[in-house]
């Protein structure tokens, strides 16, 4: 539970009381010292003056650099509304002081969520940031350390998913600095995500996921349920979605025949191999053309393409000095590519991919 802090020795918190009735209700909680007092929602005390409840009306702006300075939780999928969960010190939210944790978020932008999903929340948040800023995912998980142990080589990590990147964090990031120091820090359509079957599992934990990174290191991750684990999938595909949407195309230089050449992996045109020196093109293939494609681990790939004309199947052999890296590169492009022919995926998306990039100001309705 969340507490904001009243003064030296008292807390305040919202949560949920069930007194025997069918539906629970808000109470606010006010931890001192030597008691704990539980009041209903008609009247809070806030450092100590009271503040009546109700709907009411918070405009803030977001930094030229950071978020709002606020963190929520909740969402229609747990059958409560979304909540202020932390609000950060010296940030917009605190600095309005009009915000306070337990606050339950009702509209944004004028836009009605009280029955939306936690990540819906997020995602129309999310679209007063510029693209390449927008946080699709937060929370914690446990990797697994490597070593001999089975059952005790866990320990705690924080990931987000933010613009084109996924982030391994120590402790949740509260400052625009934080995002700078991760202890890991990966492109999202350069790693490969794959969500574990019970035959895959390495010991008795359930709820686990890999993430091989554009090294071909295996990164093994646990959530606590189910539905974290369904939540981080759709994560990860929103984020490769909306990071291949963005920036189209990606090129590599790689090797044929001991000359330097350079492929490009082009959302619309497919697959582009060229000469690094003169630019000329030596060869180009649709998505639909590739039949089939092979690695030897280390750093060839050979590419079967179907000849549009004669039908027959070309080989194509390219040497890469970061093999991974365009292997999950291809991977996410084709990914991507499924997705635009998913009308669910793309309805659900609809808000994220739709977002300006030079918004600056969220219009948010609270309660409390």
């Amino acid at each position: 539970m969340d507490f904001r802090t009243t003064c030296e020795e008292t807390k305040t918190g919202i949560c949920l009381l069930q007194d025997g009735n069918p539906e629970p209700f808000k109470v606010r909680l006010h931890l001192a010292k030597d008691i704990l007092m539980i009041q209903e929602q008609d009247v809070i005390c806030v450092s100590g003056e009271p503040f009546y409840s109700g709907e009411r009306t918070v405009t803030i702006r977001r930094q030229t650099v950071g978020g709002f300075g606020l963190s929520i939780k909740g969402g229609a999928e747990h059958n409560i509304p979304v909540v202020i969960s932390k609000i950060s010190k010296e940030q917009r939210a605190e600095l309005s002081g009009l915000l306070f944790i337990g606050d339950a978020i009702l509209q944004i932008n004028g836009i009605n969520v009280r029955k939306c999903r936690h990540e819906e929340v997020i995602r129309k948040i999310n679209r007063n940031f510029p693209v390449n800023q927008q946080i699709v995912y937060m929370g914690w998980c446990e990797t697994r350390e490597q070593g001999p142990l089975q059952d005790s080589a866990y320990s705690p990590a924080f990931l987000a998913l933010r613009g084109s990147c996924l982030y391994k964090f120590l402790a949740p990031p509260v400052t625009t600095w934080d995002w700078t120091r991760a202890e890991k820090t990966f492109s999202v359509y350069e790693i490969m995500c794959k969500v574990l079957k019970d035959s895959d599992l390495l010991d008795r934990r359930k709820h686990c996921f890999t993430v091989q990174s554009e090294s071909g290191e295996d990164l093994y991750f646990s959530v606590e349920l189910d539905s974290d684990l369904a939540q981080w999938e759709r994560a990860f595909q929103t984020a490769t979605f909306l990071e291949v949407e963005r920036i189209q195309c990606k090129t590599y230089a790689c090797v044929l025949e001991s000359h330097l050449m350079g492929l490009t992996i082009d959302f619309s045109m497919g697959f582009i191999c060229f000469d690094a020196a003169t630019k000329a093109v030596l060869w180009r293939y649709k998505f639909s053309q590739l039949k089939g494609s092979s690695d030897d681990g280390k750093s060839k790939i050979k590419f079967l393409f179907q000849n549009p004309d004669t039908k027959q199947i070309e080989a194509k052999e390219l040497e890469f000095s970061n093999l991974f890296a365009v292997l999950h590169c291809i991977h996410s492009f084709f990914a991507a590519k499924v997705a635009c022919l998913d009308p669910l995926f793309l309805g659900n998306q609809a808000t994220a991919s739709a977002a300006p990039s030079s918004g600056m100001m969220s219009k948010a309705k609270y309660m409390t």
